[in-house]
Formats: structure tokens, sequence, C-alpha cells
């Protein structure tokens, strides 16, 4: 579609938007200062702690994948370790975009055809001379570029011919910035010039904020909350039905762990979710300052499908409360609201926390009526060990003297802000109520007796000696690797028919699976186990191991020779940061008498998971056991 060319108009007098705005600034409203920058705090916070959430999520899939044999928890885990990174990434990338800001507004201008207002593509077809006393009417690209003369110099305007959205705002580079327009405004600026002129003020709010190189168009914030959805859908709901329909769904810790995953995902959203509708409410607050909320709400209405349909609802505030902030911009009740969101996100996403834990202990096995104490441990130790609440509180704090003396052009000058002062009651009496000690409480017997670890005392007291304490807190360390399980079954030579040889060093394949049972879990395992061996290479050395190229196959050493059978063992270890599994692997191999030799394997797995939570040590045990027999054939 093409841009709607500007007319020529008999006119005497100046047209409307080149008047001053009848609305002056309520000093009300421009003496408070506005929100803090938490959409800069959240990207800052985010990228201090960036190793951590990188290590908890690659873990997860490594740690609980070994649980099953089908290794469909594998690939569930790992999908939603996935889901873990992905925000890293998108929030990751926005750090990176920092220091790249030119090509990213080359990259902006190309993906929405953004072009000078020159350009023969979107420049309006030429005027006609005036007449005799007619005054002409300057294009709408010329009266937008005034606007932004008057109120930010240096920022550049760019058109582009597209039906959404209506304006946003772009870095040029470290210090420039460029506004891009649509068709909507354009055409909303032909029908209400004031209306579109509040549009232009709010992109600049964004500008003067600095939110451009955050937020804004090809913002990868932003394209992290529009792409949640179909992320939510794709790695999350069908891994975990793919889990209930072919895993172990009963299994405790992949369902603790299924639970903490699905909780973590809007822990991270809800915070980039309200700094991105607090820079926005902010930009339409200085808006305001120059225009008055009558032509604010009158674009906000006019442009909300363009700019609030679909997705966008995630990043942008719904037009109900932006009309609702602006028409009430000069309440202090408005002020609160604008500073407390973030802190508010902060406080749902440690309740989110909170019922993440206390499901994941339950489905532990942690007994019921010990659970609150030990979540309410959780919380209290995390309200202080979180750095965003102490950032939040500094913030807030220091917000109105750095607004002071940004606005009195570098010197001190402290604004007043009842609602500032107000807000930072809620981060300093959460931090209050987390530097208090926390009695015991009943945390202590969280798991059944046969579950809860023996209290330790430390090296230098014996029990029941004087000055014999409890350690303070369990180090968090991978657990020590799982004993043999017992009551697995032997291997004894079978008689072997006269004349039969044993089989040779040299390599085998499996020629086939002649049984596969399983001793313990789900007998599917076992099936997949022999799957797995199908086609396996095997070579018998010279003294007397025998290995394989199957993964899940440690290296076997034998242990007894009788005849024509060989028996063997092997074991082996592997540990992450929280969890140690073993896998036992005992087999008979022989010559039978067709010429074709057998082998025969007892496999049994055990996984210990060991978590350190607000100092109170819990333990986790899975174990599977299978039997199957292979038919090999000499290479």
């Amino acid at each position: 579609m093409g841009l709607p060319p500007a007319g020529h108009r008999r006119r005497r007098t100046a047209p409307p938007h080149r008047r001053a705005p009848d609305v002056r600034p309520s000093p009300r409203t421009s003496d408070v200062p506005g929100p803090p920058p938490w959409l800069w705090l959240c990207l800052i916070l985010f990228a201090i702690q960036v190793p951590g959430p990188i290590g908890r999520a690659v873990g997860a899939g490594r740690e609980l994948g070994e649980i099953d044999g089908t290794q469909h928890g594998l690939l569930t885990t790992t999908l939603l370790g996935l889901v873990q990174l992905l925000p890293l990434l998108f929030l990751s990338a926005a750090v990176l975009a920092l220091l790249a800001p030119r090509a990213r507004c080359r990259h902006v201008e190309r993906r929405y055809g953004l072009l000078p207002p020159d350009h023969p593509l979107v420049a309006p077809p030429a005027r006609r001379r005036p007449g005799v006393g007619e005054t002409p009417v300057p294009y709408f690209h010329e009266q937008m570029a005034a606007v932004l003369a008057q109120h930010a110099p240096g920022v550049e305007l760019r058109v582009s011919t597209r039906s959404r959205p209506s304006a946003r705002v772009y870095p040029a580079g470290v210090r420039t910035a460029r506004i891009g327009v649509f068709a909507p405004l354009v055409h909303l600026w032909h029908t209400d010039p004031e209306a579109a002129r509040a549009v232009l003020l709010h992109e600049l709010g964004h500008v003067r904020q600095g939110d451009q190189h955050v937020a804004g168009l090809g913002s990868p914030l932003v394209a992290l909350v529009r792409a949640w959805p179909y992320v939510l859908a794709g790695l999350v709901v069908v891994p975990v039905v793919l889990l209930f329909a072919t895993g172990d769904a009963t299994a405790r810790p992949v369902l603790a762990q299924v639970v903490l995953v699905l909780l973590s995902v809007p822990k991270v959203l809800l915070l980039v979710v309200a700094a991105l509708w607090s820079a926005e409410l902010a930009a339409d607050r200085r808006a305001l300052a120059s225009c008055g909320p009558d032509s604010l709400v009158r674009a906000l209405r006019s442009l909300g499908a363009a700019d609030h349909g679909g997705l966008a609802r995630l990043h942008h505030p719904p037009v109900r409360l932006r009309t609702r902030c602006a028409l009430r911009s000069g309440e202090a009740g408005t002020h609160l609201l604008l500073t407390l969101l973030w802190p508010f996100a902060l406080l749902v996403q440690l309740l989110l926390t909170t019922l993440g834990a206390a499901t994941a202990f339950v489905l532990l096995g942690a007994r019921p009526e010990r659970v609150p104490g030990h979540v309410l441990a959780l919380a209290h130790s995390s309200l202080t060990a979180d750095p965003a609440w102490w950032a939040t509180l500094a913030v807030v704090l220091l917000w109105p003297l750095l607004a002071g003396a940004r606005s009195g052009g570098g010197r001190p000058r402290l604004l007043p802000s009842r609602p500032h002062a107000v807000a930072a009651l809620l981060p300093a009496c959460l931090l209050t109520v987390g530097l208090l000690p926390l009695a015991p409480g009943t945390a202590d017997d969280l798991y059944a007796r046969d579950r809860n670890p023996a209290p330790r005392v430390t090296a230098s007291a014996r029990p029941g000696a004087e000055g014999a304490r409890p350690e303070s807190c369990p180090s968090a360390s991978a657990p020590p690797a799982p004993a043999a399980p017992t009551g697995l079954p032997t291997f004894g030579p079978p008689p072997a028919p006269a004349g039969t040889a044993p089989p040779a060093p040299g390599a085998y394949r499996t020629a086939a699976v002649e049984s596969a049972e399983g001793l313990s879990g789900r007998a599917a395992w076992a099936r997949d186990f022999g799957d797995r061996l199908r086609g396996a290479r095997w070579t018998l050395h010279a003294d007397g191991r025998l290995t394989s190229d199957a993964a899940d196959v440690p290296v076997l050493r034998t242990t007894a020779a009788e005849g024509p059978t060989r028996l063997l063992g092997g074991r082996r270890t592997t540990r992450t940061d929280v969890s140690a599994t073993t896998t036992w692997t005992e087999a008979r191999l022989g010559a039978d008498g067709n010429g074709s030799v057998r082998l025969e394997l007892v496999r049994a797995v055990t996984q210990v998971l060991r978590a350190v939570v607000a100092c109170r040590e819990s333990t986790a045990v899975s174990r599977t056991v299978m039997r199957v027999t292979l038919r090999l054939r000499a290479e």
C-alpha cells in the first residue's frame, strides 16, 4: 500500500500540528521523577547471572536422562533444558546488540522496509505550485521532522509502507537513534495531527530513557516475549506429553525436574515483561508532559490494533491500563504503580520459586507436614541471596537523586518523591525479614526415617563430647558412588557340548537379540536396551577384555573361564554436580554346538540425586535391572 499524499489548503494561520499544545505540563507530573530504568536493571542482572542458569540447565538433561533405559527421559529433559537456556540466549543476544548498534540498524531497516522520507518508494507525489494567497502545507514527513527537531535534535526519521506497527524507535549508533514511522501513523497524522504527535513524543520518551538500545525494533528482548508461546507449545507441551506416553512418568526425580523447569520459565519472562511494560508507561508519561492526556488517549484508541494486537500484548501494556494511567497521571497512586511494577514482579517470582520447591519436595517423597517449614527456610535464604532485591532497593532510593542531577545539568538535586519512598518499603521489609535469624522449626525431618541423612558433627568433636555441634550446612557436592545392588542374578558355567571350542579373540557382531527381560523397572526399558545392541560390534581381546561400540556397555573383564565359557564383569560411574550414576554389567560368553557365540548380560543402573536446599540435604535413588541374551557372529 502507498502512503497518502499531503494536500494543499488555503490557510493563513499555522496548522494545528505547528501550534503550541493547549495543555501545559502539569507541575505535579514534571517535578516527580519517573519510574527507575527497570529495563536496564533487568538486562544487567541477567548478564551477571548467566553462568549459573546455564550450568543448571545443561546438567538437568545429563542427570535425569540416565534414569530410564528408553532414553525418552533423556529427550524430555534435554528439551526442557533447552527451554531453560532459550531465554538466556535471547538475553545474551540483547547484550551483544548493545555492542553493535549499527548492525542492528541495518538489519531493522532491511526487515521492515524503512527508507529515508525522500526515497522514491515512499516519497509523496510532487505538489503543484501554490496559488496567489495560498500557503503550502508541508508534507507529513516534513511536519514529523519538525517535531523531532524541536524536541530531540539529531533523531532521524524513516518511513515504511507496512501496516503495523505504528511507530518504533531503534538505535542508529551508540549515541544516535532513529524513529520508524509506518502507515497507520501516517494516516493518523492526516486525520488527527495532535494524536499522531503524541505518538512521536512517546517514542522520543524512549530515546530520552535510552530504551532504543534494549527495546524497540530488532530488540532480542521483544523477540523473546513474542516467540515464547510457540516455544512453550513446541518444547514444553510436546516433551511432557511424550514423557507420559512413552517414558517413565512416575519417576519422581523426573517429575520434580519437570515442575521446576516449567516454573522457571515464567519467572524469567515475568521480569522481562514487567521491565518492558514499565518502559512503555514511562514513555507515555514523558509524552503527557508535552501534549496532555487527551491526545495520547486518542492515539492509544486509534492505534490499538496496530500496536497492541496479537502477541504485542505481551510487550506492550493493555490499552485500558495505559489509558487509565494517562488520565490519572497526576495522582500519587499512578506514580506508585509505575515504580512498584518491577518489585511486584520480583515478589511473584519468589512466590513461584516457593511453589515449585514445595511441589518438588512432595514429588521426592518428603513428609507433607514438614514441607512448609522447609519451603519457608528456602524462601528466607533466597531473599538475601538474590542480588535483584538489593539492586532494586538501591535503585529505588537513589533514583530521585539521579533523576534530579540529570534534569539539573549534572548538579546534585533531590527531587521530592513520596511514591519512591513508599515503594522502597517493599524490598526493604523483605530484606529485613531475610536478615532475621530463622528458627530451625520443623525442617529437620523432611523425609522419612529411612531416607533422612544422619546428622553430622565436626571433625574436631566427637558425639557426646563437650563442644560437639552439628555442621552448619552440608557442602553442595556430588553424592558418593552408589553401592552395588544385592540379589542380582549370577552366572554359572553351563554344561558345554563335547568338543566345543571357546570363542577365539577377535571381532564379533550382534546377529540377533534372543531375549530381553526387565527384572526391575519397566519391561520396555529392557527391550529398548536390546534394540540399541542390535548390530553392535564386540571385540574380545587377547587379555580377556570384551569391549563394545555401544555406549551403554562398560569395559568387561574376564573373571573366570572354564571350558568354552567365560565369565566377565565391569562397572562405570559418571558424576555431575548433584548426581552419581553407576552401571554394573555381568556377562557370560560361550560357544554353542552350532558354531555361534552366545552372550548373556545382566545390567543394573543405580542413580543417586543429592540436593542441598536451605542447608538441608535430601537424596533420591533410582534403579533399573535387566537381562539380555544376544547371539554373536564372527566378522
